[in-house]
Formats: C-alpha cells, structure tokens, sequence
C-alpha cells in the first residue's frame, strides 16, 4: 500500500492510494512538527472504497488540512506520502497569478516608481514585530485552527498603508517573512521569543540576526501557522482597498542559515527538512484562500562547494545542497509548489562589475550564481527531477545590488552592469521579478552603497547616480537602444554580446582524464527551459 495523493476539499480530506483495495483501514493524524514531539491527534477507523479513503477536514475548530496523516492496515504502515498535496475547491479566491508584464520591482517615490516601470514590490514582514501574546486595545484578534492568536494593530496598519499604496500603484507585492528575535521591529517580549524562536538558536551568537521558524513544537508551528494564514488572507482579495499579495519568501538566505536562519548548528538534511516544513505550512496556509499562491526559498550566491565559511559545514551550506534536499523532502512527504528567490550580487560585493567575476562558471558545479552566469539557475531547475507537474519551479531575483565606492568608475561600472544583467534577465522565460537593493545608500549596510540615489548628511533621500539614469531609459522606449549602446560600449561589446547570449552546460564541466567528472553538452541541451 503506498499514498500516492492527499486532496483537502471543502469538508473531507481524501487520501488515494496504490495497492489492492484494504476494507479495513485507519488514518492516524497527527501534528506536523519536524522531530520526536509529533503528538498524535487522532486515530480513525475508515472506509476504503475504490483505493480511497475519505475522513472530515474539520474536527469542531480545528481544520485538519496542515496535519501529517498515517494510513494502518493489518497492522502495518503504508508508505507514501504524508501531507495534503492537492485541492479541490478550497480557495475563496481563484484568479491566475497576476504577472505583471514588466519584471522590474526597483522600489522609490510614487514619481519614481513610475519612471522605473515598477510594477512589482516587496516588504518584510517580522513575525515577533507583528504578534504578541496579549489580549489588548492595540490587538487584532485572528482565529487560526480554532485557537485565537492577537497581532500588533499599529504594526497592521503599516502594512495597510503599505498595501494601499500597491493598490493605487497598480503593484504586486511578495512579502520577506522573517522571525528576528532583535531586528526588524521586534518587540522583543519575552514570552512570545520563547514560543516562536527555534529552540536551538544561538543568542551568543552577534550575527545571528534572524532566527528559524520554529517547526520543532506545537506552540510555535501554530503561530506560524497563524502568522501565514493571515497575511495571506488579508491580503489576497482582489476586490479589497489593498494591494494584491501574491508570494511569501520564507525568510532570508538560509544557504547561510547562521546568519540569516538561526537553528543552531545542523547538517543541511535536517535544515532543510525543517525549513521545507515552513514552507509547506506557509503553502496550505495561502492556498486555502488563493489558489495561485506561491513560496519561495531564499538563497544567496553561493552554489556549489563554497559557502560563507566552508570551515563550518553545520553552520553555513550551499545553494545546490538546499535546493537538492528541499526537493529530496517534499518529493518524499508529499510535493507542492514551492519556488526560488535568488540573490545574484556579484561575486564580490564591493565591486559592481559582474561582468568581470571569475568564479560564475555556465555549468551546474559553479561555485557562485551571479548575474554573469544566472542562466545556470532556470536550466538546473528546469531538470525533469525539479519540475512540479511538468512546469519548472518560478524565479524571482528578490535581493540585488550593485555597490558604487565613492568614485565615478564605479558608479558607471553600477550603472552599465545594471543594464546587462536587465537585458540578461528577460530573455529568462522562468524569472518573474527583479528588484535593486536598494533604493537609498544605507550606512548601516555592512559599509556598501547600495542605493539608486545618494542619501544626504541629514538623512534624506539624495541625488541620483548613474545607475537611476540607466533603468529610466530602460522603460523609455525612446531612450532604451541608445542606453543600451551605451552600456555595452562600456563593457565592451564582445563581452557583452558573450554574456548576453551564453551556453550552459547542462551537469559538471568536461575535463580530460576526469572520468565520469561532468558530460558533454549537446547542441541541443544548450538554453533549454524544460516546460516551457
């Protein structure tokens, strides 16, 4: 016996499986925590008919579309997946995804934002900046798998604003979840921390600026849970004052959990096995009011056999192992729809001049994505092993910039590099958005210059430097040709015309007296999006 499909319907949940037809059959629930606190929740005793055994989704309030599920018969467990996979009628909402025609999501002033032709944005949304314990006046109580869970209704009403703005902008919005037990806005209060931050973060650590989502208890995957459910269904009705939300990133560069994903040390197996369930979560979470939504991964530059510290295996992974384990896990548990938010930077940070890394290879086993050799990413992804229902999984570039340092090479160094890698990104038929970090030069960003403006002594927002000048005559259609002879003049149009239309090897690079190291490429395999 082997369960091949979990359906959530409106009422039942309906679980299919291959095998002969079992008579006597019972579906174990129980709660969908990563570790040995897996309680039990309900043992049912239920018919199978035609391989398919149907239950209630709903037990009084509580709703049973997010539990692991067990199938017993003759005394033995069936094999096969073990979460909802599939819905059938769920939804309030329906619609298609609403992909802007543009991909541009550069963020600035209402003025701005039009000259850019953003019609895409993000914002981070904090858990522990969002939520409290506490029943009060400046609460809003929301109901989440028949328990009352209270947000912060000042902090709701940033985001409010925010989204109104969305609307009036005409933008789609993807929201960054994070969980900082310090930054971002949190309040900091104690008893929340200890319910919602992962148990093995490390609070001696000073750069561990983000924690987990804490998947390992009851109490904190149901905040989660809550959290999840409502921003998404808050924020995804079409016909509402606010903006539409369309994705969730699930954190922050967890390749380099340490920093960004706090668990404490792990192997990348049980990382990710954790944070596939945060996503899971965040997925069933969505779905149940928008049947388009997407999740997203998010991982930095590093990609393969090079990580923040390749001296810390349990602290900091590389892109590739992630991806290959989320996929590994999901296909294993019950796959779903969850996407890539990659972050290209250049190889090294401070210098804006992609075009000139070293280490960005075009094949699987590069060391880095970056813009140079981004093609890299939509092709692995496009492999039959990765595909979701024959599609490829969706791309946004979510987090970016080219830093300027303080002198004029660089700043037209920023401003030609932005122009490739634009030009570069939408002949990529997998990636949906592409932001720049960011909008204003920040001096609390690690000492880069990120911004596509200057910021003044006092604050305010400053002059535009180059780089502001090169996406406005990118969305100028009367500016967009000269612009782009400019930059590739710049570069150098050899090297440009070379990156702009590059061959990826489809595996590892082809080294003589390397057997069974890489393969060859053929002519056919070259830019090929599986799906499309």
């Amino acid at each position: 016996m082997y369960i091949k499909e979990i359906t959530a319907t409106k009422d039942y949940i309906v679980i299919k499986y291959d095998g002969g037809n079992q008579t006597n059959v019972y579906v174990r629930e129980k709660v969908p925590t990563i570790g040995l606190a897996n309680r039990e929740l309900a043992f049912i005793k239920a018919e199978s008919v035609g391989n398919t055994i149907t239950i209630p989704r709903f037990e009084g309030s509580h709703d049973r579309i997010w539990s692991e599920f067990e199938i017993w018969y003759d005394g033995k467990k069936a094999e096969g997946i073990k979460y909802v996979t599939e819905f059938d009628n769920v939804a309030k909402y329906d619609y298609p995804y609403p992909q802007p025609e543009s991909i541009q999501a550069a963020g600035g002033t209402d003025e701005d934002i039009k000259l850019f032709g953003t019609r895409q944005n993000l914002l981070n949304v904090n858990l522990t900046a969002l939520m409290t314990p506490y029943k009060g006046n400046d609460t809003i109580t929301y109901v989440c798998d028949g328990k009352e869970y209270y947000f912060i209704k000042s902090e709701i009403d940033n985001i409010d604003n925010t989204m109104r703005r969305a609307k009036r902008l005409n933008l789609l919005m993807t929201f960054i979840l994070l969980n900082s037990p310090k930054h971002f806005g949190s309040k900091r209060d104690p008893l929340l921390l200890s319910k919602v931050i992962h148990p093995d973060f490390d609070w001696n650590e000073p750069h561990a600026f983000i924690s987990s989502f804490n998947m390992v208890t009851e109490e904190g995957q149901n905040y989660y849970k809550a959290f999840t459910e409502f921003l998404a269904e808050r924020y995804t009705n079409p016909e509402s004052e606010f903006g539409i939300l369309g994705g969730m990133i699930i954190g922050n560069e967890v390749d380099s959990q340490y920093v960004w994903g706090n668990s404490g040390e792990m192997t990348v197996e049980d990382y990710t096995l954790e944070y596939t369930q945060a996503m899971r979560i965040a997925w069933i979470s969505a779905r149940k009011h928008y049947a388009n939504f997407r999740v997203y991964v998010s991982l930095d530059h590093f990609w393969h056999g090079l990580t923040h510290n390749v001296t810390m295996p349990l602290r900091y992974y590389d892109g590739k192992s992630v991806i290959d384990n989320i996929n590994r896990h999901a296909k294993r548990d019950g796959n779903f729809d969850w996407n890539v938010a990659h972050h290209p930077y250049p190889e090294d940070l401070r210098y804006p001049d992609f075009y000139n890394d070293r280490s960005p290879e075009f094949h699987f086993l590069t060391r880095r994505i970056t813009f140079k050799n981004i093609e890299v990413l939509p092709a692995y992804l496009s492999q039959e092993d990765l595909l979701y229902k024959g599609k490829p999984r969706r791309i946004i570039l979510s987090e970016q910039g080219f830093n300027s340092r303080g002198d004029a090479i660089s700043e037209e160094q920023a401003a030609a590099a932005y122009c490739l890698a634009y030009l570069k990104i939408t002949k990529i038929p997998t990636i949906d958005l592409f932001t720049h970090h960011a909008y204003v030069d920040n001096k609390y960003e690690f000492g880069l210059n990120l911004g596509i403006r200057r910021r003044n002594e006092d604050g305010s927002i400053g002059e535009p430097k180059p780089i502001y000048y090169t996406i406005v005559d990118l969305n100028d259609e009367t500016k967009r040709e000269e612009r782009i002879a400019k930059s590739r003049a710049f570069i150098g149009e050899k090297l440009f015309d070379s990156l702009l239309n590059p061959e990826v090897i489809h595996g590892g690079p082809v080294l003589t007296g390397n057997e069974g190291f890489g393969e060859p490429i053929k002519k056919e395999e070259k830019k090929t999006y599986a799906g499309m």
